[in-house]
């Protein structure tokens, strides 16, 4: 990645990314709706294969962000290339994990209540209705274990904030017309890595969720599962972008 000073480069370098791994996500989501719609056998491992590879871009996403974090990872925590409705949502710099689980619970019951007379009449569900006991077992201490981790990350970056909000607001009286102080860069400085350490750690969990959630699922409720996260990010992303032009159009 290519930067200047201020970052600003890999900001623009990032944004560019950003959308084309939309795109890859609408790609992806395609694929994801079409495996469904073949159902659940999967003899040749195909449907495996494909939720392997749609969790590797979520993978390759946040190995990307870290690269761009190094240059400025405060614009990581207020990024220009997400809607402001988006931005509403953001939890250490991205979406909150447990979200995930939300999504899978109200996927799952929305996917019972829809087969109801299938079960009735003893034949097999081939998506997250048909979660075993077991499964929702698992399910509930990875989501626990989450909510957990979450919380601990979340005291961490509140500290963090304000501790950069301080030292910030301190440099702008000391120096109103823009003044150079060593000093206070260098505390700045060791204020943006310990943001840079929470977003790795918030992102880490991130994935770990989407993994985690994987990795518990048959292969045809994975992809299920996939779907309702890509039709979510996608949905909350054009809603945010259409919203945003219908407000400068207004104040313009």
């Amino acid at each position: 990645m290519s930067t200047n000073g201020n970052g600003d480069g890999d900001g623009e370098y990032f944004a560019k990314f950003f959308e084309q791994w939309l795109s890859e996500q609408s790609r992806d989501l395609a694929d994801l709706r079409r495996a469904a719609a073949a159902g659940a056998s999967d003899a040749d491992g195909s449907q495996r294969h494909l939720v392997e590879r749609v969790a590797g871009h979520y993978e390759y996403y946040y190995r990307a962000k870290e690269a761009s974090a190094r240059s400025n990872v405060l614009r990581m925590f207020s990024p220009t290339w997400t809607s402001s409705t988006e931005n509403l949502f953001l939890w250490a710099g991205g979406w909150r994990p447990s979200a995930a689980f939300h999504l899978l619970y109200s996927k799952s019951g929305l996917q019972l209540e829809a087969q109801l007379d299938q079960i009735l009449n003893g034949r097999a569900m081939e998506d997250l209705g048909d979660l075993s006991a077991a499964q929702l077992d698992q399910v509930d201490r990875l989501h626990r274990r989450t909510v957990a981790r979450e919380k601990e990350i979340t005291e961490k970056v509140a500290t963090v904030q304000e501790t950069i909000a301080v030292v910030k607001m301190v440099e702008i009286a000391a120096h109103p017309r823009g003044g150079d102080d060593v000093a206070m860069e260098e505390e700045m400085e060791g204020k943006r890595e310990g943001m840079r350490r929470l977003l790795a750690e918030a992102d880490e969990l991130r994935l770990a969720t989407i993994t985690g959630v994987v990795g518990i699922l048959t292969s045809i409720q994975a992809v299920h599962f996939l779907i309702g996260v890509a039709e979510l990010l996608l949905a909350v992303h054009e809603f945010g972008k259409r919203r945003d032009r219908e407000e400068s159009n207004t104040s313009g």
